[in-house]
């Protein structure tokens, strides 16, 4: 049979462990404090119906003094406020390298237009880097969008992406052949290997046999990793996987070069004394394109273009 406690017994058992949060925390311990750190106080304190006060003063506490607040806080002496002021200034650091990024080519839906300016910049921006950051292929044949099968074969679909994004490296190195080339993954390239390993992942091997083959080209380092990002100084290259421009960067604590939404911008934010930022390089295929029929309506907010980095900082161009 359970013996229920007399509220004076209750009482005692509260102010004991008052006391001795008290002497833990070296002071009268508030309200809130009590809730945290004393089990069931709250059901407690109101099954004795006794006010936080009540208990204070029968633990032989001093009573929370809280300081009153008038406009005497806002009397600041402004010379002696200067004289002890040190402004915060945000961390030095290197100058970044020159560096060209194309975004989404999405071959054989690239735009010409795109392509063409793109490396007309390249050959007056003469950079260290040229980066194609994911979607070089848009692999149409491939996809779960419903899509016409009137276009052309599969075969002739990549037949004509390779020669178009082969021609597009060959400018490249010719407008600027001090340039290193990388070129990233992105989640169209790797469709065929997805649909492969759903529907037949005994044969995983050997398509990726074939896919080597297709993503390679003279002069350009493939990163075949659809999941690996690439580093230059303190900057992360890699296609996207989240929506927000400023999530890769915010997750990763550095800098970002994105592509995937198509959307083109850049966004700054200063960290632990830094100032970090994120870079979408937009679009560089044909969003006209038959390709890009399963965006919801014609009008879009895609943005064509390319992304630059030097020693000032990032920058989206548009076209």
């Amino acid at each position: 049979m359970e013996v229920l406690m007399t509220d004076e017994q209750e009482l005692h058992l509260l102010v004991q462990d008052v006391k001795f949060l008290a002497d833990q925390l070296g002071q009268t311990p508030s309200d809130n404090q009590c809730r945290v750190n004393i089990r069931n106080y709250q059901f407690r304190h109101c099954a004795i119906n006794k006010k936080h006060s009540d208990i204070i003063n029968a633990a032989g506490l001093a009573p929370i003094r809280r300081p009153k607040i008038d406009s005497s806080i806002f009397n600041v002496d402004i010379e002696k406020h200067l004289e002890h002021y040190e402004p915060a200034e945000t961390k030095p650091r290197e100058p970044w390298p020159r560096i060209a990024i194309l975004g989404d080519l999405h071959e054989p839906f690239g735009s010409d237009r795109v392509k063409s300016d793109f490396v007309s910049f390249v050959g007056r921006f003469a950079p260290s880097f040229i980066v194609q950051i994911g979607d070089l292929f848009d692999m149409y044949s491939h996809s779960k969008f419903p899509r016409s099968q009137n276009l052309f074969t599969p075969k002739q679909e990549e037949d004509t992406a390779k020669k178009r994004v082969t021609e597009f490296w060959d400018s490249c190195r010719k407008a600027a052949p001090q340039a290193k080339c990388v070129g990233l993954l992105g989640n169209h390239d790797v469709r065929p290997l997805k649909r492969t390993v759903e529907s037949a992942p005994q044969m995983e091997h050997w398509i990726e046999a074939y896919f080597k083959e297709l993503m390679t080209f003279d002069g350009v380092e493939m990163i075949l990793d659809a999941k690996q990002e690439y580093i230059i100084s303190d900057i992360a290259f890699l296609h996207g996987y989240m929506s927000k421009l400023g999530n890769h960067r915010d997750y990763m604590l550095m800098n970002a070069v994105r592509g995937h939404d198509h959307l083109g911008g850049c966004v700054f934010k200063q960290i632990q004394g830094k100032v970090l930022w994120e870079l979408d390089v937009g679009l560089a295929g044909d969003f006209n394109a038959k390709g890009f029929d399963y965006r919801s309506q014609r009008m879009t907010n895609w943005t064509n273009g390319f992304g630059a980095i030097d020693e000032i900082g990032p920058r989206f161009i548009p076209l």
